[in-house]
């Protein structure tokens, strides 16, 4: 009876949402409307924890709406992206735990052992309409049984093959969107376009332009397995970089590099190197879209999905997404945290909402054009894409250290390392990380 009335309420809530937020040209913005909870505020600001700056979170849009429903505003506590481990832990020592910080997947799960984060499990009420459609995305971080990561919207594909569009008709090559609509888009098909595009224009020996440029880092889950295994209900993680399926993957990155097709550019700097137009596609995250808004409106850049690994695979492999915060351990601000999470799941649920609350911040409203706006939709189709959370990041220090995770990306796609060298030096390094994780280490 009560998931009834729970549905009851949220087709309510959504009928009524519809004339409050949008009635003719103008936008309403209520608390009732959007569904928001009744907060008694005490502070006026959410501090942050955060790598980004100031000028930057003042453009959330969750945070321009808690300002104007609750009268209360996000207060960044700057560090650096390296630095947001210690400087959460040295925060939390001292007493000043912030209400909100930043997720890293090297932090999942170390600062939930080390009492650094919130249990948040009963403000994850899945009955509520705001976090109704969250359980199968909260569940990819449960750890125990129980939520200490929120999310604020559903999973999505964070795989995008970016391309410039003018070497394909240079060439008279079906782009990597056209293959896809044929059902041809596989790795194999990626790797031949590769020698296709890779091109010594001066015949000097040295590569103009190469095919594909790709951090590993963003990639590897397109192999379908993570370096461990993680389950969710003991917490408890097993070495997997033996897998056949990871061998696969970084076969593929050694047999691309200058040590056999040399159609790959060997450099982890995928994004300035994509730019600065030294490869033709960048297998590349979701985020770098932005980046690329007018050169995708003008059709100079294409996007399509990363390619399926074998052409009888039913789903593609990716890396998944989710826009999840942690909060922290005795935060000063408890309901300020709550206002902050409701009104990020109210611009999640409201396209509209968002763009509206860009416009009155004076900031420019990006519509992407139809065709972009379907391969979008096409490639967060989670029944054609597998989205795939990475875990091993945050096993003991394997995540953060030299030695560790880095290392094995670095050796394996900037230098000629075979993949069963690599992998068989950094299976002790992760088995030592993975028993400190476990807590098998005294």
């Amino acid at each position: 009876m009560k998931k009834i009335v729970s549905l009851v309420l949220a087709a309510m809530l959504l009928v009524m949402m519809l004339p409050a937020v949008a009635m003719g040209d103008e936008i309403v913005i209520t608390r009732e409307a959007l569904g928001l909870p009744e907060l008694e505020i005490t502070n006026d600001t959410v501090t942050y924890l955060t790598w980004d700056n100031q000028k930057s979170v003042n453009t959330y849009a969750a945070n321009l709406l808690m300002q104007e429903i609750y009268g209360c505003k996000l207060k960044v506590i700057r560090t650096t992206y390296a630095e947001l481990s210690s400087k959460a832990a040295s925060l939390k020592l001292s007493g000043n735990s912030p209400d909100l910080i930043k997720f890293r997947d090297q932090e999942f799960p170390a600062f939930i052992t080390n009492g650094i984060v919130s249990d948040v499990t009963e403000w994850l009420d899945f009955d509520d309409p705001l976090y109704a459609d969250l359980k199968d995305t909260a569940d990819m971080y449960l750890h125990g049984g129980k939520y200490y990561v929120m999310p604020v919207g559903k999973m999505y594909n964070n795989n995008i093959v970016y391309y410039w569009t003018s070497y394909f008709d240079d060439l008279g090559l079906e782009t990597p969107w056209e293959l896809y609509q044929n059902g041809e888009w596989t790795l194999d098909t990626m790797r031949e376009l590769m020698k296709e595009l890779t091109m010594d224009d001066d015949r000097d020996g040295i590569m103009d332009i190469y095919g594909l440029v790709l951090n590993p880092i963003y990639s590897f889950p397109m192999s379908g397995e993570d370096f461990v295994n993680y389950d969710t209900e003991t917490g408890l993680f097993e070495n997997n970089l033996r897998s056949p399926a990871l061998a696969e993957y970084f076969n593929f990155i050694y047999e691309t590099s200058t040590a056999g097709e040399d159609s790959r550019l060997m450099s982890l700097e995928d994004i300035s190197c994509f730019a600065a137009k030294d490869a033709v596609m960048m297998l590349g995250e979701r985020w770098v879209l932005g980046d690329y808004y007018e050169q995708i409106k003008e059709g100079e850049v294409g996007i399509a999905p990363a390619p399926r690994m074998h052409e009888d695979d039913e789903v593609t492999d990716v890396r998944g997404r989710i826009d999840v915060y942690w909060v922290g351990a005795d935060c000063p601000n408890p309901a300020g945290v709550q206002a902050f999470l409701a009104c990020s799941r109210a611009v999640a649920l409201n396209e509209d909402l968002a763009e509206e609350l860009a416009r009155r911040a004076g900031q420019e409203v990006k519509e992407w054009p139809e065709e972009v706006e379907e391969i979008l939709d096409e490639i967060n189709d989670p029944e054609k894409f597998d989205m795939r959370i990475i875990k091993s990041l945050g096993v003991g220090t394997w995540g953060n250290n030299n030695d560790g995770v880095f290392d094995l990306l670095s050796i394996t796609s900037q230098f000629e390392v075979p993949w069963t060298t690599a992998m068989e030096k950094h299976y002790p390094l992760l088995q030592e990380s993975i028993d400190i994780a476990n807590g098998t280490v005294q």
